[in-house]
């Protein structure tokens, strides 16, 4: 298990990922967890 821990040589490349496409995600990630929370709080209140 703790050979995943490792110091992988391709490591540094995971810090090239694109801040503007992880934003995105962040962004769309609040909003699916937004509207989940409104759907939860109909459910509550339709009972």
């Amino acid at each position: 298990m703790f050979t995943l821990f490792k110091p992988s040589p391709r490591f540094p490349q995971i810090k090239r990922i694109d801040l503007k496409s992880v934003h995105l995600y962040l962004s769309k990630f609040e909003e699916s967890i937004k509207n989940f929370e409104e759907i939860q709080k109909e459910r509550i209140t339709s009972h």
